[in-house]
């Protein structure tokens, strides 16, 4: 028996025609003035913008569950079942807030085989807002008085060959909202989303977010933090490097648990959400002949919070801190959840959307012209590499020169082809008062001298210009003097510096200020700046002001599989750490390494979850040196500055002992973190990742700088030459690229346009801004439907079906509160859809049948007799996302046999009461029969 299920020629036309429109609406970009886009930004705006709108709140202890959830595969009437049981349970627990994992009302499916039974189980069983089981789980929510969030595969008007990969979230007020997934890695049936969504809830905002779109898409989490969002939803089905490990039979959560806490965590410190992320787990998938299903969850779910040191699990821990895996079950928050909007998503903290609409759309604008956005270096010859652990000695260029000059001369007698050096370490990073001799405390005299004589700040005063040729005597001393060693070792040096602009300080209320600026110099010995866009802490009030625009520059050196350049994009600190728009940037642009020059204190979690993001999600090896050691000038034992100047301006010192540094005061260390150089794991060792860690990532013995038995030998002064401070190691780049499914560029970048026109004083907008969705066109139409409906004896089935179904599409769009007029394509294709089937409604002409009754239920297809399923086309693996990681599941080693389909579900064929729906101040209970999935 073969599994086929045709389209008609004019609903498969329709949804050409509302394609072609959408498209029509994309490519309009390139006009002048503001152009709409094929992204919707609308109705989450209106939310976030709303007067009465909440941000902050507490989400009490016991109140947000999140499910393991094991679904019966292809049967939503017993995974609706199972659902609302937990629910009952959870609303007698006290639960407010229940989530449910991706697909987790069908099952899940990775399919591009438009014959398959994965794919048509997707398609054929995709409800819709108004679908019956959709309100029977709504009507429970309102009954409860609960937030209820679930995946399912939803129904686009117009279409009947392909869905969306939506999660739905009911109010405890029964009111349906959708969300469709953005970039969907589950195969060609998956239609990509392009509406975040966001919703009010007593606690505060919450958006949704569906499992890839999480890990591999941070825009969207952004979005939502700038929307005011404090709770990210993350129903989910991912077992990416789930698998048995140590040869025991029994799958090990380690890789798994990598990836996910690297993602989630992540998140949570850096854009201060709370997450609640519901998992799968158990076999799942399309059996084969055999009974084995094709994957394999983990489950896992959990909810956590995040900080600057790292993340705070209220569900979902062992007892030994390890994410409990294997098992069903809800896992509820045992702490209170504070819900609160962050800091580095507010344009007062360098938060720049104006910036990053920008950097979006050109990409965009390339993808439109027919560029790919997607890359593979694919070489295992990459340059040798190293990071200097090391800290400048405060005010000192000429001592800081020398110093990196030495380690210059280290890394050449190495064989090193880039040397990075961290953050500001030409002057130092810390700034002090500089009225009159407030900060003349330099070891250095001739600085003192400088300093006491100026009340502007250190780093403006010993600001260098950075660009310029080979030769150029414009520029700063060191500058040039780094250029010369650059072209002298045929070696490429980047290095931390307060960088003058062309012109001189840039005056703000009243204060003078210049970039804090990463020089980059070239084995030619020109010289390139990139000046920091991010700022933190007193560099941002007091010396620098943000740089602009992105520095990315190519490596001749070396080529990849296919002949291109190795491509490098730069940005300091900050810039990387927690504003990941301008790393994505580049590495949608082609580069394949990073360069992050940082000072930080931030534990070495921090340092890899950030920067090894970049790396395991976006395709760019990482290169990225922090300050090792002290900073700011010496004090005493009472914080006494040991140099100062006299009545003459001559430096003097108070001949105490040293006991401190004024960035860090008495006894304490200013910088004890980790440089770190990363590539991707690959194959190394001939596993996917790392077994005794469970990390993707290889960073081949860096990152010490916090380990004391290994920097026991280290310099930790300020200034000094130890080639112990040196980390050296030779790239592998054959993993770096670019890859991310369902990439959406234009979304994004009408994402942050929305929210620059709100926020950004004097923004031009780039895009149209929206207006609602008008629905009008449907309502005649749904009317006569629902008057015809209720006197279903006068029309043979055959003719009634297609009604029923275009009137669940109608309703669904009726309803709808999330679509603006961006969507318009699917109320056309709505309308056309039921206007059609209307017109073949004509009454039969014997003897009026029978009221409807339901079907028997068809009995599953047996494999055997079925020519495709279980083959291995069918229960294909699952798309692999092009950042390295496979959202879609592992293979399941012993799933237990289930038939082909199950019998009880919706997707054979049946008869169920939609519901009392009121048209035109009318209603009636109509009837919906949806196709069997097997014919």
């Amino acid at each position: 028996m073969h599994m086929h299920s045709e389209s008609s020629p004019s609903k498969r036309g329709r949804r050409i025609a509302a394609i072609a429109s959408a498209a029509a609406l994309v490519c309009s970009f390139g006009a002048l003035g503001a152009t709409p886009a094929f992204a919707d930004t609308y109705s989450s705006s209106l939310v976030a913008m709303a007067q009465n709108v909440v941000t902050r709140g507490t989400i009490p202890a016991g109140a947000l569950s999140v499910v393991n959830f094991a679904p019966k595969w292809g049967d939503k009437q017993a995974n609706k079942a199972n659902m609302l049981a937990i629910m009952a349970q959870a609303h007698a627990d006290g639960v407010r807030m229940i989530v449910f994992p991706e697909m987790a009302l069908t099952g899940y499916v990775s399919s591009s085989d438009p014959e398959s039974p994965s794919y048509r189980m997707a398609v054929s069983q995709a409800e819709t807002t108004a679908s019956p089981i959709t309100q029977e789980i709504a009507a429970k929510a309102k009954e409860y008085g609960m937030w209820v969030v679930y995946g399912t595969s939803e129904r686009i008007p117009g279409d009947a060959d392909h869905a969306y990969n939506s999660a739905f979230a009911i109010s405890p007020e029964g009111k349906v909202s959708s969300y469709q997934k953005i970039a969907p890695v589950e195969g060609a049936w998956a239609t990509p989303g392009t509406t975040p969504v966001v919703l009010q809830t007593e606690w505060g905002l919450m958006g949704l977010s569906i499992c890839y779109d999480t890990y591999a898409n941070p825009e969207i989490e952004r979005y939502y933090a700038a929307q005011g969002v404090g709770l990210l939803v993350n129903p989910t089905a991912t077992s990416r490097s789930y698998t048995d490990i140590d040869g025991d039979g029994v799958k090990d959560g380690k890789g798994w648990e990598w990836y996910y806490r690297n993602r989630l965590e992540s998140i949570a410190s850096r854009d201060g959400l709370v997450i609640a992320s519901a998992d799968l787990v158990g076999p799942d998938g399309y059996a084969d002949e055999n009974g084995k299903q094709p994957y394999d969850f983990p489950g896992g779910s959990v909810i956590l919070t995040g900080s600057f040191s790292g993340a705070d699990y209220a569900a979902g821990l062992n007892a030994d801190g390890s994410i409990a895996v294997g098992s069903e079950g809800v896992l509820t928050n045992a702490k209170d959840l504070r819900l609160s909007t962050p800091s580095t998503t507010q344009v007062a903290n360098d938060f720049h959307p104006d910036y990053y609409a920008k950097w979006y759309g050109e990409l965009a604008d390339r993808k439109d012209a027919g560029a790919s956005l997607s890359y593979s270096f694919g070489s295992a010859d990459g340059p040798k590499v190293s990071v200097a652990n090391v800290s400048g000695v405060w005010a000192d260029k000429a001592a800081n020169t020398e110093m990196m000059a030495k380690y210059a001369e280290q890394a050449h007698a190495d064989g090193v082809d880039l040397l990075v050096f961290p953050e500001t370490v030409l002057t130092g990073y810390d700034s002090t008062d500089p009225r009159g001799d407030a900060d003349a405390h330099s070891v250095n005299a001739e600085v003192n001298r400088v300093l006491a004589a100026s009340d502007d700040y250190m780093q403006v005063l010993l600001a260098e210009k950075v660009k310029g040729a080979d030769g150029d005597t414009t520029r700063g001393e060191s500058v040039q003097r780094m250029a010369q060693l650059a072209k002298e070792y045929g070696m490429y040096i980047v290095f931390g510096l307060a960088e003058m602009p062309d012109g001189g300080p840039i005056v703000e209320d009243g204060v003078k200020k210049v970039y804090n600026s990463a020089a980059i110099c070239f084995p030619d010995g020109h010289t390139e700046s990139y000046q920091k866009m991010h700022r933190a802490g007193m560099e941002e009030m007091v010396w620098s002001v943000p740089g602009n625009t992105p520095v990315m520059f190519e490596m001749p050196e070396w080529t990849g599989k296919d002949g291109s350049t190795l491509k490098a994009g730069v940005n300091i600190c900050r810039d990387g750490h927690f504003y990941p728009e301008l790393g994505r940037y580049y590495a949608a642009s082609g580069a394949e390494l990073l360069i992050h020059p940082t000072a930080t204190g931030g534990n070495p979690w921090y340092r890899e979850t950030r920067i090894g993001s970049y790396t395991d999600r976006d395709g760019m090896a990482a290169v990225t040196a922090n300050l090792w050691g002290q900073d700011g000038y010496p004090i005493d034992s009472d914080g006494k500055p040991i140099y100062s100047v006299d009545s003459t301006g001559k430096t003097v010192s108070s001949g105490k002992d040293v006991a401190g540094y004024n960035y860090s005061g008495v006894g304490r260390d200013s910088f004890r973190s980790t440089s770190l150089i990363i590539n991707a794991w690959g194959r190394k060792n001939g596993t996917s990742f790392d077994y005794a860690t469970g990390s993707a990532l290889d960073t081949s013995g860096t990152g010490n700088g916090a380990t004391a038995d290994v920097t026991k030998d280290w310099y930790f002064g300020q200034g000094g030459f130890d080639p112990d401070n040196l980390e050296t190691r030779t790239m592998d780049l054959s993993r770096a690229g670019f890859r991310i499914t369902n990439f959406q560029p234009r979304l994004y970048s009408q994402m942050y346009d929305a929210i620059a026109q709100r926020t950004v004083p004097g923004y031009a907008a780039m895009y149209a801004t929206g207006s609602p969705l008008d629905t009008s066109a449907l309502d005649e139409p749904a009317a006569k439907a629902q008057a015809a409906l209720a006197s279903p004896a006068e029309y043979t089935a055959e003719l009634v079906e297609p009604v029923q179904d275009a009137l669940l599409d109608a309703r669904s769009l009726l309803n709808n509160t999330t679509f603006s007029a961006e969507q318009q394509p699917l109320v056309e294709a709505a309308a056309a859809e039921l206007n059609t089937a209307l017109a073949g409604l004509t009454k039969a002409t014997q003897t009026p049948a029978e009221p409807i009754e339901p079907e028997r239920p068809v009995a599953p297809a047996d494999p055997a007799d079925t020519p495709d399923a279980g083959t291995t086309a069918d229960a294909q693996a699952p798309s692999v996302p092009a950042d390295g990681t496979t959202d879609a599941p592992a293979t399941a080693a012993d799933a237990p046999a289930v038939g082909a389909l199950s019998s009880t579900g919706s997707q054979i064929a049946l008869v169920a009461a939609l519901a009392l729906m009121g048209v035109a101040g009318g209603g009636a209970l109509i009837v919906a029969k949806r196709k069997a999935h097997v014919e």
